[in-house]
């Protein structure tokens, strides 16, 4: 499962290089899903996370960093004219999956590192025209998951991994149906665009 917030220790306790680590990691994923920090930054810090051998060095990975604000009004309680044009999701070394009823940004930033990514769309209250998902993984396994009615275009570049529409009935272009466009570059993962199953089953393949 997905951690939770990062939290900082209580003054004087002791605190282990890999208790400090997983809390830096958890401090970078909020920033950089709040738009404070950028790909590439976020990316450089978690991998000197993972290679820092004592709790100074982690901490000032950090250093300019504050706690991350906390979530404001959910996606899915804000009025379309107020829908965010972009939001980013991180997973590193875990499991996230969005789902229920959500209001996706016009675009989707996915961080995915060794770990497990569902976005399933179907209750998701998509924006008219193109919802663009830009993927961005490494050993992992991602799921975008999209009711009937809705047109797929896979478009991401693969390295050593597998992508894989498996869209039933695409709705035609010109439709007007609205379009998830996923994109991105993955590397050693395997990639899975889905179709929820129709007459009553539920789940996915």
């Amino acid at each position: 499962m997905a951690k939770k917030g990062a939290q900082s220790p209580e003054p004087g306790a002791v605190v282990s290089v890999e208790g400090e680590r997983e809390r830096t990691i958890a401090l970078l994923s909020e920033h950089f899903a709040q738009d404070n920090l950028s790909m590439d930054d976020f990316e450089k810090r978690v991998e000197l996370a993972y290679r820092a051998a004592s709790v100074p060095a982690l901490r000032e990975l950090t250093r300019d960093m504050t706690p991350a604000a906390p979530a404001g009004l959910p996606a899915s309680a804000a009025p379309p004219e107020f829908a965010a044009e972009r939001e980013r999701i991180a997973a590193i070394m875990s499991s996230t999956k969005r789902s229920g009823v959500w209001r996706p940004a016009r675009r989707v930033d996915l961080l995915s590192i060794m770990a497990e990514s569902e976005l399933d769309l179907t209750q998701a209250l998509l924006q008219p025209g193109v919802t663009d998902i830009r993927i961005r993984a490494f050993m992992s396994q991602v799921k975008v998951i999209v009711p009937p009615g809705v047109r797929v275009v896979l478009q991401p570049s693969s390295f050593m991994g597998t992508v894989s529409d498996e869209t039933m009935e695409p709705p035609a272009v010109g439709s007007g149906a609205p379009v998830v466009r996923i994109t991105g570059g993955i590397m050693m993962t395997e990639l899975r665009a889905l179709v929820r199953r129709r007459e009553g089953e539920s789940g996915v393949e």
